[in-house]
């Protein structure tokens, strides 16, 4: 399998990219955002309050409120350290 290294920071996902990753692993745009970082907590936002759009604007703009690392073949995500689910999506 190639792979294609991205720094997400530097080269932030757009909102249509977040929801098209979100959907490869079966999950909500808010399962993407990583509640202990400092960006997010510097937000100061509640995600109860704000729509999937909305979630999507905000990381696409602060891209260190997003969980990573992101792993996709296309057509599968993995999101964050897990060792396991990334030795499988890499082994297929």
């Amino acid at each position: 399998m190639n792979f294609r290294y991205r720094n997400l920071v530097k080269e932030p996902p757009e909102v249509e990219e977040l929801f098209e990753l979100a959907a490869r692993g079966g999950l909500t745009i808010s399962k993407l955002v990583n509640k202990g970082s400092k960006t997010y907590k510097d937000l100061n936002v509640n995600l109860d309050d704000l729509s999937e759009q909305e979630i999507a604007e905000i990381l696409s703009s602060h891209p260190k409120a997003l969980k990573r690392p992101l792993l996709t073949d296309g057509k599968r995500l993995v999101v964050g350290f897990k060792t396991e689910l990334m030795e499988e999506l890499v082994a297929s």
